[in-house]
């Protein structure tokens, strides 16, 4: 996919279902410190819920890069409430990602490290180039790791490697991050927007409501026994009786591709 050049902090398009976001500043490896760019992500992410039209979202970056985190300058010249204040706010990009009822999938060309490594991997899909770069780097400046690291890397690579990448800072490259669980799937060098809009399809034309149960469902592993049981319970009978389930029933039956609606 071709994109125009534009000022805005972040481009978005719409196509078929998919809204997909690029970071537009190029100058600093699209950091999420550059001015607009955590507002139009923001932005994006709301329209994203709000839109029943909109069935999924691509998130990546313009100039060779996905994103390169915050801006060390900025930081180093903040107090701790302002950076409090700071981390409050862009908490809730991590978050809105993480609890749509839609899927979000990452496109990642160039770097993804430290808060930009978090908004990859707070992703329900991450697409990488081969080429790509994924860093954990916080410690290599002094600090420990946001972005809602905690959370998504354990998920992704299990704790021991997420102790790993979180102490060590090690940078992944693409190949390197599929095998370990950073990336789900490998594009060739340029491509990962183009691959990722390929998967945009797929979920745009998906059931919706089951990819929100599901979604609901893994936000809350590991689960006991008796927790996935009640879950299911709570979830699965309504998605049985939905139109969705009706027509990919019916689909099946009849050997045809089925028509999703979200209901």
């Amino acid at each position: 996919m071709s994109t125009p050049e534009s000022a805005d902090p972040v481009i978005t398009s719409r196509d078929d279902g998919i809204l997909t976001l690029l970071i537009n500043a190029p100058a600093i490896r699209n950091s999420l410190s550059a001015p607009g760019v955590l507002d139009g992500l923001l932005a994006g992410l709301d329209e994203l819920e709000r839109d029943p039209t909109l069935r999924t979202a691509i998130i990546g970056g313009m100039g060779g890069n996905f994103c390169s985190g915050g801006d060390l300058r900025q930081l180093a010249d903040g107090s701790e409430p302002e950076i409090r204040a700071r981390m409050t706010r862009s908490a809730w990009l991590y978050r809105r990602i993480a609890l749509s009822d839609k899927p979000v999938i990452a496109a990642i060309e160039g770097a993804a490290f430290g808060a930009g490594l978090g908004l990859a991997e707070c992703c329900d899909q991450v697409v990488a180039a081969r080429d790509a770069r994924f860093c954990c780097a916080f410690v290599r400046v002094g600090a420990m790791p946001d972005a809602g690291l905690f959370w998504s890397l354990p998920a992704r690579v299990g704790t021991a490697k997420a102790r790993r990448l979180m102490l060590l800072a090690e940078e992944i490259a693409g190949p390197d991050a599929l095998a370990i669980g950073l990336a789900d799937q490998l594009a060739e060098p340029g491509m990962a927007l183009a691959d990722a809009q390929s998967l945009g399809r797929k979920f745009a034309a998906g059931p919706g409501r089951a990819y929100s149960r599901i979604k609901a469902g893994l936000r809350r592993a590991p689960m006991t026994i008796e927790d996935a049981l009640s879950f299911q319970l709570d979830n699965a009978p309504g998605l049985f009786a939905s139109a969705d389930f009706k027509e990919g029933a019916k689909a099946f039956l009849e050997k045809r591709k089925p028509v999703f609606r979200g209901s």
